[in-house]
C-alpha cells in the first residue's frame, strides 16, 4: 500500500543521502507537526520525480510536433525537481512556524489555567493535567497525551512537559514546568510567579502580532511600486517607439 512505499522510499532515502548540513532532516519542525521522516523524504522525492520528468514529456511532445529537440525543455528537469526538493523544507518551516506560534499562544492560556487550579488548592502534578483537560485544541491534547504517558511512565509531570518542549521547540512551555517544578519538589506558592508569566507571554505575542503586522504592510508596498513601475512602463514604451521612428 501507499504507507509501504512511503516506508521504503523513506527508509532507502535516509539510507543512502551523503551527511550534508542542507540535507539534515528538520526532526524537531516533524515532531511539531506530526510528519513522519519517512512521510517527509516521501513528499521530497515524489515532486522532485515529477520536477525531472516532466520537462522531459513536454519536449518529448515538442519533438514530435517537430517543434524543438527533447532534451532543450528536458535540461530544465534537473533545476525545477532541486526546487521542488527544496520546496518541501519551506512548507514545513511555514506550518512549523504558524504551529510553533499557536502552540505558545496556549501556553499563555495553560498557565492561566494551572495558576487557577493551584489556588483551588490542587497539588502541582494535579492542576498541570486538570488544566490540560479543559482545553479543546490540539496543543491541549498534546500536553495531555504527555502527561498520560508520564504518569504510566512515572516520570515528574513537569520533566515530561520540559522534554516536550525541547522536543517540539517551545521553550515558553518549559517555563511552566519550571515555575510547576518548584512547587511540587519544594512546595513553592507559585501562583503570582505563574499569573505574572501568563502575562509576560500574552504581552510579548502582542508586540510580536504588532510587529509582523507592520512588517507584512511594508512587504504590501514593494509589490505595489513594482506593479506601478510595470504600468508606466506599458504606458510610456509605445509612446518612446513612436517618437524614435519618427
Amino acid at each position: 500500500g501507499d504507507d509501504s512505499m512511503q516506508h521504503r522510499v523513506g527508509y532507502w532515502m535516509s539510507e543512502h543521502l551523503p551527511e550534508r548540513s542542507w540535507l539534515k532532516v528538520p526532526n524537531t519542525d516533524l515532531r511539531l507537526i506530526g510528519m513522519s521522516v519517512d512521510k517527509y523524504y516521501y513528499d521530497k522525492t515524489l515532486l522532485a520525480l515529477v520536477g525531472l520528468l516532466s520537462p522531459l514529456v513536454l519536449g518529448l511532445f515538442a519533438q514530435a510536433l517537430g517543434f524543438l529537440p527533447f532534451y532543450i525543455p528536458g535540461l530544465l528537469g534537473l533545476p525545477i525537481a532541486f526546487w521542488l526538493w527544496l520546496s518541501v523544507d519551506q512548507d514545513l518551516r511555514k506550518k512549523a512556524d504558524d504551529a510553533r506560534a499557536e502552540f505558545t499562544r496556549a501556553v499563555a492560556v495553560y498557565l492561566e489555567m494551572v495558576a487557577a487550579e493551584r489556588k483551588r488548592g490542587a497539588t502541582a502534578a494535579r492542576a498541570l493535567e486538570t488544566a490540560a483537560a479543559v482545553g479543546r485544541s490540539w496543543v491541549f491534547l498534546r500536553i495531555r497525551q504527555e502527561l498520560t504517558r508520564a504518569r504510566y511512565a512515572g516520570v515528574a509531570p513537569w520533566d515530561a512537559l520540559h522534554s516536550l518542549s525541547q522536543e517540539i521547540d517551545v521553550p515558553d512551555l518549559a517555563d511552566v514546568a519550571k515555575i510547576v517544578r518548584l512547587s511540587g519538589e519544594e512546595g513553592a506558592s507559585i501562583y503570582e510567579t505563574l499569573r505574572s508569566r501568563g502575562r509576560t507571554l500574552r504581552h510579548k505575542l502582542l508586540a510580536e502580532e504588532h510587529e509582523k503586522a507592520n512588517s507584512a504592510s511594508e512587504r504590501m508596498q514593494m509589490p505595489l511600486a513594482t506593479t506601478l513601475f510595470v504600468y508606466v512602463g506599458i504606458i510610456i514604451t509605445p509612446l518612446m517607439l513612436n517618437l524614435l521612428s519618427v
